[in-house]
């Protein structure tokens, strides 16, 4: 018991401490922003997080929770550094999945709370969806769970910003790792959808256009009636030394254990969607396929991160929250900031100025 209370102790005191770092930083940037004019009037930035469900989904579980808690932390530092100048700033959020429903919540936040910018959206649909009202509306949206590229091409907004990385960062993230470990004939196993097809057609190209000497020896089609051990077979036939799955996250759980079964023994890793970012998800792929789920992952984040902040960001999350900061949980935290510091330092919420302050 007394060790515990020590322990709770310790926590109080590094999160005091971390306010009190806090504090300081705002008092410093007062004098920059001095010149430009304080933020007046009530300032309100909204997020939009995933809808909780039922609970059944442990990987989706896992990465709400994660989100949530990054807007939590982000609110609460970011609203004491606000109220340190005599800023009444505040981050109202709400919790909607579908594009639908997101757009739904970004209006209820912009009519009841006069919010200046949305930071939200956890698929392609959403984060489109999110981007077209933002500019209908002509406010900031910053995406911070879609990967896609067309999100960053033909779908593109002026109005949107992206925390997330784009698809095809991951992948050429993901070849550079991989061709450097010497892996040259890569297999690929995708789903149906169209995002999963754009995945492949973009690494595939970068591979032609950037790796000498690498090669796709193949690729499957994986639906819910797939023989995965055939699969397995083909894989093996090819002369494959890389797996990609070009999955989502539960359906990359069940490729692996079927994989592993079928007595597969080579390198596999899957694209990070943010539920495949999530440590309950390292944990399940350990499971699922103690050989072949224990391979590097390409991700935003890393909570063992130790360079240029990261360590202290790191660090207030593990004392807040006692558990790793997965990516979900860095992107909404980043997305609040990105949008809090372009306001701070322009020193108005005014569209105009915000768009001008973060376009450089």
């Amino acid at each position: 018991m007394n060790r515990r209370r020590e322990s709770r102790r310790g926590a109080g005191l590094s999160r005091a401490l971390a306010r009190t770092l806090l504090a300081l930083l705002a008092l410093a940037a007062f004098t920059a922003v001095g010149a430009q004019g304080m933020l007046e009037g009530e300032v309100r930035l909204g997020v939009i997080l995933p809808a909780a469900g039922d609970g059944s989904d442990e990987l989706g579980a896992a990465m709400v929770r994660a989100a949530g808690q990054g807007a939590a932390m982000a609110s609460d530092e970011f609203i004491f550094n606000a109220e340190m100048l005599g800023i009444d700033f505040g981050i109202p959020s709400a919790e909607a999945s579908g594009p639908e429903e997101v757009v739904a919540a970004a209006q209820r936040l912009l009519d009841e709370e006069s919010v200046f910018g949305i930071v939200g959206g956890f698929s392609a649909a959403e984060a489109l969806a999110l981007s077209q009202w933002s500019a209908e509306n002509g406010l900031p949206y910053v995406n911070v769970g879609a990967s896609s590229d067309a999100l960053r091409n033909d779908q593109c907004q002026a109005t949107m910003y992206h925390i997330e990385p784009s698809a095809a960062m991951y992948l050429d993230a993901m070849a550079g790792w991989y061709v450097r470990a010497g892996l040259r004939n890569w297999y690929f196993l995708r789903s149906t959808d169209p995002e999963s097809s754009a995945q492949l057609q973009r690494i595939e190209r970068g591979l032609r256009e950037r790796h000498f000497g690498v090669r796709s020896v193949g690729e499957s089609v994986v639906d819910a009636d797939t023989d995965l051990g055939a699969v397995a077979g083909r894989i093996a036939g090819a002369g494959a030394d890389f797996v990609v799955l070009l999955l989502p996250a539960e359906a990359q759980l069940s490729a692996l254990s079927a994989l592993e079964a079928a007595g597969l023994e080579l390198m596999v890793t899957g694209f990070p969607y943010p539920e495949a970012q999530t440590r309950t998800f390292y944990a399940a792929s350990r499971e699922a396929a103690p050989v072949l789920g224990t391979g590097h992952r390409i991700s935003a984040w890393e909570a063992t991160l130790d360079a240029y902040g990261a360590r202290e960001l790191n660090a207030r999350y593990r004392m807040t929250y006692n558990e790793p900061m997965d990516a979900s949980a860095w992107a909404v935290y980043m997305g609040v900031k990105a949008l809090y510091e372009a306001a701070f330092f322009s020193g108005s919420t005014e569209p105009e100025t915000v768009f001008t302050y973060l376009g450089g």
